[in-house]
């Protein structure tokens, strides 16, 4: 079999830095992409005698097309004599039950299937077939969104995997360019399943793979390059100043002195949040939060306070940035009032609404939105406000209780507490990822309007 991808193609083991003879499991999901790496790996497996095996999830999102992958995965694997793992999920409720997103929600059932063969099966690496495109765009997407350098720092090719430490998660096509894995497939007649949803562009990674990134590389040829650079600097930057901010946490003992705190660099700052509350609380700050707690810092006022995700709080205690569970937010919603006018708004909840006039391109994906007609809006009798006991709304001609309708959709109760609701004095007009009152339902089609975003 010619191999067009020999100078960026890397052996698992080499990446996991183990014996050769170590069994292996690949992500296939039958595109270009996994199809080219099966092959790749079936002959290196059958030259240095390990044993390789394949794993595919039908997350029954696609329909017919979904099954048709799931067939063209099994007969693929049947005909290279490879043991196949198969598991389908029916991931749009499993999302509705969590309130993630579509896309966290299949990534989050895939990694957990994965894990589940590997460890019933004796399997410590897990081969997955991301490329240097791939690399791409998920830095240039997490540059969109405002990232630091934890987002800058791509895709890695290998990182430990899942609760066990001895799991190993590797890319061996993270240097090689889509085109040449395009170019393997078509050389050497392998044929693959095509995902329709990926020409449709108005998911924003997809909108930058068929817009943006050709743009780039008429100005940049070595556009994976010098992304590839770009994200090692940002790597070496963060390791450093992890270091750093670790090393202040044990000095201290896990605590926030203020004074020795308010002393340093804000990049320190930050980096020395997010790990403390990511290791209290498994979930992640956002800039606005590590921006309220540095500047509740520097006021110092004694019992002050802001909210953050998880039913949080970062007070002023002691003398100290102490992190504890919102004694307000357990039954109590704190009560809040915000006025409907263009810019971006945190309700302290870790929650962000931004509000653009007549936004250029699509709605970030994944995030709940609401576009209304500027002749709809009432911007001194529209606000936002949290829900409340009682409150209903009307659509599909009915008044329907907010309570029973985040039941259907199986919201986290930390979620329903800090749920911006979209209302004026006498209705609600909408409640994101849960219903929008019967007037707003239609969509603008000319004329000024408004796009309302909710970042959870």
């Amino acid at each position: 079999m010619k191999n067009t991808l020999t100078n960026s193609y890397r052996s698992p083991h080499s990446l996991a830095k183990v014996s050769k003879n170590a069994p292996v499991l690949l992500a296939l999901s039958g595109g270009a992409d996994s199809t080219a790496l099966l092959h790749l790996l079936a002959l290196e497996a059958k030259a240095n005698g390990y044993t390789l095996y394949a794993a595919h999830l039908n997350h029954g999102i696609r329909g017919e097309e979904a099954d048709r992958d799931e067939q063209f995965c099994k007969a693929l694997a049947e005909k290279l004599g490879i043991t196949l793992f198969c598991k389908r999920a029916d991931v749009p409720s499993l999302a509705r039950e969590s309130g993630r997103s579509l896309e966290d929600e299949a990534r989050a059932q895939r990694y957990a299937f994965f894990e589940s063969v590997m460890l019933e099966n004796s399997i410590n690496i897990l081969a997955t077939a991301h490329h240097a495109d791939d690399n791409v765009e998920s830095i240039l997407l997490h540059a969109l969104r405002g990232s630091g350098l934890s987002g800058l720092r791509g895709i890695s090719a290998c990182r430990s995997f899942g609760a066990d430490s001895s799991l190993c998660l590797v890319r061996p096509l993270l240097y090689a360019q889509r085109a040449d894995i395009i170019a393997f497939c078509e050389t050497n007649g392998i044929e693959y399943v095509t995902d329709s949803t990926n020409s449709d562009t108005s998911y924003l990674r997809n909108a930058l793979r068929a817009n943006v990134i050709p743009t780039l590389r008429e100005l940049q040829p070595n556009l994976s390059g010098v992304i590839a650079r770009l994200a090692d600097n940002a790597r070496d930057a963060n390791s450093f100043i992890e270091e750093a901010a670790t090393l202040f946490i044990v000095e201290n003992g896990g605590a926030l002195p203020l004074c020795a705190f308010n002393s340093l660099h804000r990049a320190l700052k930050a980096k020395i949040l997010a790990l403390l509350f990511e290791e209290k609380y498994g979930a992640s700050l956002e800039y606005t939060h590590i921006d309220a707690i540095i500047a509740l810092a520097q006021r110092a006022v004694p019992h002050s306070g802001v909210s953050l995700p998880r039913s949080a709080r970062a007070c002023i205690e002691n003398e100290e940035i102490v992190f504890c569970p919102d004694a307000k937010g357990g039954n109590e919603i704190i009560d809040y009032k915000i006025p409907f006018c263009e810019g971006e708004f945190d309700t302290l909840h870790g929650v962000i609404i931004n509000i653009e006039k007549n936004p250029c391109g699509k709605p970030t994906e994944n995030t709940p939105f609401l576009d209304i007609s500027a002749r709809e809006i009432k911007e001194s009798e529209f606000f936002f406000r949290p829900r409340r006991d009682g409150d209903t709304i009307r659509s599909g001609k009915m008044n329907k209780r907010l309570k029973k309708l985040m039941n259907e959709r199986g919201l986290p109760l930390d979620v329903r507490k800090t749920l911006p609701l979209l209302a004026s004095e006498s209705e609600i007009l909408w409640v994101p990822s849960v219903a929008v009152c019967d007037r707003l339902k239609k969509p603008p089609t000319d004329g000024d309007f408004f796009r309302i975003t909710v970042k959870m």
